[in-house]
Formats: C-alpha cells, sequence, structure tokens
C-alpha cells in the first residue's frame, strides 16, 4: 500500500485592481486565455495550455474546467464553493488518466485549494492561495510545495497582474 504524507502551500500577492473586477476574472472559471502567460512570454515553465472546457453553466456551483495541455496531460478543476459576499473560492483539482502520453503530476493527489481576495485601502485587490494535499512518501515534500507555490505565484498572480497592467494601457489616453 502506497504512504503518504501531508503537504501545504500558502501564497499572498496584491494586485492592482479593485476587487470586483478581480473576483470577475477569478470566477470566469474556463476563460483561461483571459489572464494565462505563456511560458515563452515570461510566465510559468511548463507545458502550454492547449485547451479549456466548461462543464456546467459559468454561474453554476459546482462547475469544472478541464484544462488540457499541449503534451496530452489533463486535469479537472472542480470549484466546490463560491461566495460571492467574501469574496472565497474553493475547488480541487484531480489528473485525469493519460495512457497515450505525459503525466503531469503523480506525486500528489486529494489537492484542495482555497483562493481569496481582500480589498485594500489602496483600491488595490490582495489574493491569498492556500492548498492541502497528499504527497507519495517517497517524493520531495518541499520540491511539490515549490512546485505549487510558484504555480500560485508565477503563474495565477503573475497572469492576473499582467490582465490588468494591459487592461489599464488600454483605458490610458494617448
Amino acid at each position: 500500500m502506497q504512504k503518504y504524507k501531508r503537504g501545504h502551500a500558502e501564497f499572498r500577492g496584491i494586485v492592482d485592481a479593485p476587487i470586483d473586477d478581480v473576483w470577475e476574472l477569478l470566477t470566469d472559471w474556463a476563460n483561461f486565455e483571459r489572464w494565462w502567460v505563456k511560458p515563452e512570454d515570461g510566465g510559468r515553465p511548463g507545458p502550454n495550455i492547449a485547451s479549456v472546457e466548461l462543464v456546467g453553466a459559468p454561474n453554476e456551483v459546482p462547475r469544472t474546467r478541464i484544462v488540457r495541455h499541449v503534451t496530452g496531460s489533463a486535469v479537472d478543476e472542480k470549484l466546490w464553493m463560491q461566495d460571492d459576499v467574501t469574496k472565497r473560492i474553493v475547488y480541487d483539482m484531480v489528473f485525469r488518466p493519460n495512457p497515450n502520453g505525459a503525466v503531469l503530476r503523480s506525486e500528489f493527489r486529494n489537492y484542495l485549494a482555497t483562493t481569496m481576495l481582500d480589498s485594500l485601502p489602496t483600491g488595490e485587490t490582495l489574493m491569498t492561495f492556500k492548498s492541502e494535499f497528499d504527497i507519495v512518501e517517497e517524493a520531495d515534500t518541499n520540491l511539490m510545495i515549490s512546485l505549487i507555490e510558484r504555480t500560485y505565484s508565477d503563474a495565477i498572480l503573475n497572469g492576473f497582474r499582467k490582465y490588468f497592467e494591459r487592461q489599464k494601457a488600454q483605458t490610458v489616453p494617448a
């Protein structure tokens, strides 16, 4: 029987945008292309995204996004809770079998994450990412935590920051 150990990842960062705008982008569950930064454009290293498919209605809870990578690997990210008042989501991530190609990460399972938004007095938004997961005993726990925290910082937070920078640049008069 496989043995596991517990993992926890957490990261916080500020986005220069009002909380309602950040919330709208965060809960637009299947539209990664709005904010995802490809590795060649300065995003987190890893496989490019081939497609994102929404299962369920855009505002329905639960709803799932199936994220497919160019390598053939894929994950289901199911949004279980969306609180529009407190600005918190809870979701899980499950890797899909890929018998014909690459597997993203097989070292962990039972990934459960929450993202929270808080409005700052400056008008900016604090994004807080937290997750709990189980890691196979042989895996390097620190490496796994680092990979997840880098996804929060280098992929999600970086993507949100770049998205709102582009929005501001488009609204500045020439």
